[in-house]
């Protein structure tokens, strides 16, 4: 019985000192993948690893609760969904935004009046869920823009896709690495004094009267 006591005492104070160890030396919890806002809007910078392709400015406006999101890629643009669609322009490296809804993903040049639908939900042209990021391996910490930002990978459907956002949830850059253009990568930084979070502007999403034809040239997977 004397026995039995002791190793009672002794298993009490093995526990005593793992608590003990476990507050000295706190686990930091694992960093699970963020879930996106419903809504928000962001302006950016983005760049081509690639000397041919020129660095470009431009907007990302989002709203899941509309099922509707908007990419501007601005004047200089050598965009690959905007390229390539069979529009006739005058400068096909003129502004041009992608605007995703629930039919499909339309490719507009305001400038010149030029729009066309260039695919739908068949080709995966549909608008990202918040949580697309679900799954996603954590890749540890990086100093963007001088802001600390935490890093998630995750491969989609054409390129290995990788974000970046501040503890408090700011996005501070977006990248993707293609699996066919293994060379190539794709760089969007985004200036995080433009982030806002909530509803855009639904005017922001409107498509032209004119968008009432599907792209002469439509886009599907993997023609990057």
């Amino acid at each position: 019985m004397h026995g039995f006591k002791m190793n009672k005492v002794c298993a009490v104070v093995f526990l005593l000192g793992v608590m003990s160890l476990t507050q000295t030396f706190k686990v930091t919890p694992y960093p699970q993948p963020p879930t996106w806002p419903s809504a928000f809007s962001v302006a950016f910078h983005e760049k081509f690893d690639i000397p041919t392709f020129p660095d470009n400015d431009g907007a990302w406006y989002y709203d899941y609760n509309i099922r509707k999101a908007r990419f501007d890629h601005l004047q200089g643009q050598d965009n690959n969904f905007c390229q390539g669609r069979g529009l006739k322009l005058q400068n096909n490296h003129s502004d041009c935004h992608l605007i995703f809804t629930p039919a499909g993903m339309y490719v507009h040049y305001p400038q010149e009046r030029q729009c066309c639908r260039a695919c739908g939900a068949a080709e995966g042209c549909t608008v990202l869920k918040p949580d697309w990021l679900a799954g996603a391996k954590y890749t540890g910490k990086q100093t963007i823009s001088g802001m600390v930002c935490h890093g998630w990978e995750k491969q989609g459907a054409v390129a290995v896709d990788m974000w970046y956002q501040t503890k408090d949830g700011t996005p501070c850059q977006y990248w993707e690495k293609f699996r066919i253009l293994s060379h190539l990568l794709h760089t969007i930084t985004f200036n995080i004094s433009t982030y806002k979070v909530g509803p855009v502007p639904r005017s922001v999403f409107d498509i032209p009267n004119y968008c009432n034809t599907t792209c002469p040239s439509h886009w599907v997977p993997n023609d990057e």
